[in-house]
Formats: C-alpha cells, structure tokens, sequence
C-alpha cells in the first residue's frame, strides 16, 4: 500500500502543482442567494466544476471545520458531501481541525476525520504528546496527519519560542519548536504518516527548518505551508511561492511532496476586478497563476 508521502509525492506529479486550496468559506463573500447551506454547497461545486472543466486543478485541498461549524450543523452535512465530492474528483483532502487529545478523546477525533468526513488527512495538535499524536497514525492506510510545527501567528512567540536544553550541554539550546520536530520523526517512525504544518511568512525560518529535518535529522518529511497570498485579494498572509519552495531547496528539501496553501487568495478571487458572477472562473485563474508561480 502506498504511504501518505509517497501518495502526495505521486498526486504533484500528476496535476502539476503543489498548491493546497483552502475551503474556508466566508458568506458575505459568497455571491450567492439561499440558504447558507446551499451558498457554500454551490460554490464550492462551482469551482469543482469548474476546475475540472479547466483541467486545472490544485494538488490538495484543505477546509478548516471551524468555518462549517459556525454555520450550522447542517452545513457540517455540507461539509461531509463536499469532502466526497472533491474525493471522487481525484483530489485529496486535508481536513483542517487541529485536534489534539487524551488518547481515547483523539482517537474518537481520528475515527470522525478519516471514517466520518472521510479526509485524507487531518492537522493535529502536538502539545499534548504521543498519546494524543498516535491515534492519527493509521497503520497499513494511505491516511496522514500534519503536526502544527511552526505557525505564524503573532501568539505564536509565547511558546513555539521558549528556550529548550536538548542534552547534558547547557550550550545545547534551540526553540521549542525544534523538539517538535524531533518527536514527529521519533512518532512516525519512518512509516510516512506525519507532516508538519509550517508558516509561509517567515522563509529564513522555513529554510532553516527544512536544513534541519533533511541533514541533521535526514529525516525529510511534507510541509503543510499556509499563508500564500495572491496578489491583489483581500486577506491573505503575504507568503510568496516562488520564495517558499526557494527556501526549501536551499534547505537541501529534496522530495516534491510539500503543498502550499491559499484560502481567501482563491475562494475569492473575484475581489480583484470586482466580479462576484465569475467567482468560479476568477478562482481557476487565480489557481493556475499560483500553479504557474510554483515552477521553480
């Protein structure tokens, strides 16, 4: 059976591109009459179809549940069918929901992602340890979990920052986000289940991170890397995907197995010229300018 890695390393080298479409949908944004079920069901069906018709399609795409939360308990519905939808399509999805648990709670969390929702994969929370980790480690299954490595909110700072002795030498010391790093590959073990999840905006860090996995630890694993902005959209982050991918090859990352995401940049894309009736078409564009960007 194919590991999660290999799976995403083989799904780029059949669309093309390493972009990650986020699935985050905003209803003042969506130009759309009914309910807000029926908005967010449509518009995300349009942009499938449209995709499909385009033949451009992202490598993956990534909706956060918090966004079908707020909602309602029928857009969860929504939610589960659109997961299908782009599923049967051929395109992976990440289920955005940051879980992290004790282990009988993470495990409920792992069988709702990939049995419930059906997600390829999930993000997860690492702060409270192995036994919350573990239960999203699927053995003999395609299913992988990205670990929040390195984010780039300002809270951010308060612990990813901390000073962590690593040995007996009192010299030996490196942010905390660096012992997650060392417990994911500790964690998946060399079965190529676990991600990180590691920030766009910072690309000096990214490289550093990337350096640090494949040569010290030579251990490379895929990034999840939010943050991409498009030019001209509302919303995004600022990270720049040439810059992005640069600083992973300068990092010594060699597979082709990292994504990189754009939520708002893509789902609404129509705010460049003020389109709202071509929001599916204006996404496509924005999609294939951002796969363009990504040849390195």
């Amino acid at each position: 059976m194919t590991c999660f890695y290999d799976r995403l390393e083989q799904r780029i080298a059949k669309c093309g591109n390493p972009v990650c479409m986020g699935m985050d949908p905003v209803l003042k944004l969506i130009p759309l009459e009914g309910t807000p079920e029926d908005r967010i069901k449509r518009f995300y069906s349009d942009i499938l179809e449209c995709c499909l018709k385009r033949n451009v399609q992202p490598a993956v795409v990534k909706p956060n549940s918090a966004y079908y939360e707020c909602v309602s308990v029928q857009s969860m519905l929504v939610l589960q069918q659109l997961i299908a939808d782009y599923r049967s399509a051929g395109i992976p999805v990440i289920l955005d929901a940051k879980r992290g648990d004790i282990g009988k709670s993470s495990a409920a969390y792992a069988n709702a992602a990939y049995d419930v929702y059906r997600a390829d994969a999930v993000t997860v929370s690492p702060w409270m340890g192995a036994d919350s980790v573990g239960p999203f480690i699927r053995e003999n299954s395609e299913n992988g979990a990205y670990v929040l490595l390195r984010t780039s909110n300002k809270g951010a700072h308060d612990f990813q920052d901390l000073p962590v002795t690593r040995s007996d030498d009192p010299r030996d010391v490196a942010e905390a986000f660096y012992s997650v790093a060392d417990k994911i590959v500790e964690w998946d073990a060399g079965k190529g289940y676990l991600g990180a999840v590691v920030g766009a905006t910072n690309p000096g860090e990214l490289e550093n991170i990337t350096r640090y996995m494949s040569q010290e630890k030579k251990y490379e694993i895929p990034f999840l890397i939010p943050g991409v902005s498009i030019p001209g959209v509302p919303g995004g982050q600022g990270g720049d995907a040439k810059t992005v991918l640069k600083a992973i090859q300068n990092g010594g990352g060699k597979r082709k197995f990292h994504v990189l995401n754009s939520s708002s940049g893509l789902n609404f894309a129509w705010q460049r010229n003020d389109t709202p009736a071509n929001y599916a078409n204006d996404c496509v564009d924005a999609l294939e300018k951002l796969a363009e960007a990504c040849q390195l």
